[in-house]
């Protein structure tokens, strides 16, 4: 799906895509091989910078061309609860047009407002560029925010529970973070990468950096930074969860195979005691029913000392 977007009066607006437009966004997402072709000839773009921006394997980079520069990236994506997954956002800038590819519906801007649509000028490529990694930034910022709330929420479960779900759904969480780490990762190397071709004089047609482009590169790469070594901690402290809790899940078995044992002695104190007696064993006052409340109160009686002697010792 082919979408144009262009700054029209200071605010991102929808356009009809035209091949000779400049300054604007287009948005390719799961593009289509007649989408590719037709927006490479128009951009003057080589067909390979699309095999590699579609390629859902390929690690972030970036790729220089004649005329163009292939940024790719990756950004967080939800795939339900307790699920989150990354997913490749390439990014291609050419000396008049941004072209985002992605395969997935992944949130690029935020879902602004009018008042904030003033941010976003299309026309500023550069700057636009880093506006879409530093959204990224902010977009990992937030899901590991959701990780570390849904962490103590499913804390407060394990420490009653006896069954392995919680776990399970800390494993989702850390396999999560594990994706966010090598994302991050390797961010940060593009980021980095662009902040050293800034120097060079052949991407300056490409890359038009002024003083408030590289203020947001930076704030990216610390973003980047920060948010990796956030991902970092919390992944080291739910390898920590899990192990200290998969301990107490036993201990809480444990406890309730202990409660369980000693209820089973309780409960065949009477049935042992009234066993002493068989149809040819008199029991005494038998002429009267004062024998049946003899054996029963001392049945009752040996049980609950029992129970009390159980309780003493913590096992009951």
């Amino acid at each position: 799906m082919l979408t144009t977007y262009k700054t029209l009066q200071d605010k991102l607006q929808e356009v009809p895509w035209d091949p000779s437009e400049r300054g604007v966004w287009i948005k390719l997402i799961d593009p289509t091989a007649e989408e590719i072709l037709q927006l490479s000839a128009a951009a003057q773009i080589p067909e390979y910078f699309f095999r590699f921006a579609i390629d859902e394997d390929d690690c972030p980079r970036i790729i220089v061309g004649q005329n163009c520069i292939l940024a790719i990236i990756h950004v967080p994506l939800s795939r339900g609860e307790d699920r989150y997954e990354t997913s490749p956002l390439s990014i291609i800038l050419t000396p008049h047009t941004t072209i985002t590819i992605c395969n997935d519906l992944v949130q690029i801007l935020p879902e602004h407002n009018d008042s904030s649509r003033f941010l976003f000028d299309t026309a500023k490529r550069t700057h636009f560029f880093f506006q879409i990694l530093y959204h990224a930034d902010t977009v990992f910022l937030k899901y590991i925010r959701k990780i570390r709330r849904r962490t103590d929420e499913i804390e407060l479960s394990l420490r009653k529970s006896t069954t392995n779900e919680e776990v399970f759904q800390l494993l989702d969480l850390e396999k999560g973070l594990t994706y966010f780490t090598a994302a991050l990762r390797g961010n940060v190397i593009v980021a980095e990468t662009i902040l050293r071709m800034r120097s060079n004089p052949q991407m300056r047609h490409l890359l038009q950096m002024h003083e408030e482009d590289e203020d947001v590169l930076e704030s990216v790469i610390i973003e980047n930074k920060r948010a990796l070594e956030l991902v970092r901690t919390y992944s080291e402290i739910l390898s920590s969860m899990m192990d200290a809790f998969s301990s107490v899940i036993n201990n809480n078995l444990n406890h309730i195979m202990k409660f369980l044992a000693s209820a089973t002695i309780l409960v065949s104190i009477p049935t042992m005691i009234s066993s002493f007696w068989s149809m040819t064993l008199p029991v005494p006052g038998d002429d009267t029913t004062i024998g049946f409340w003899l054996v029963l109160l001392l049945a009752l009686t040996t049980s609950c000392c029992a129970g009390l002697y159980l309780r003493k010792k913590g096992i009951f």
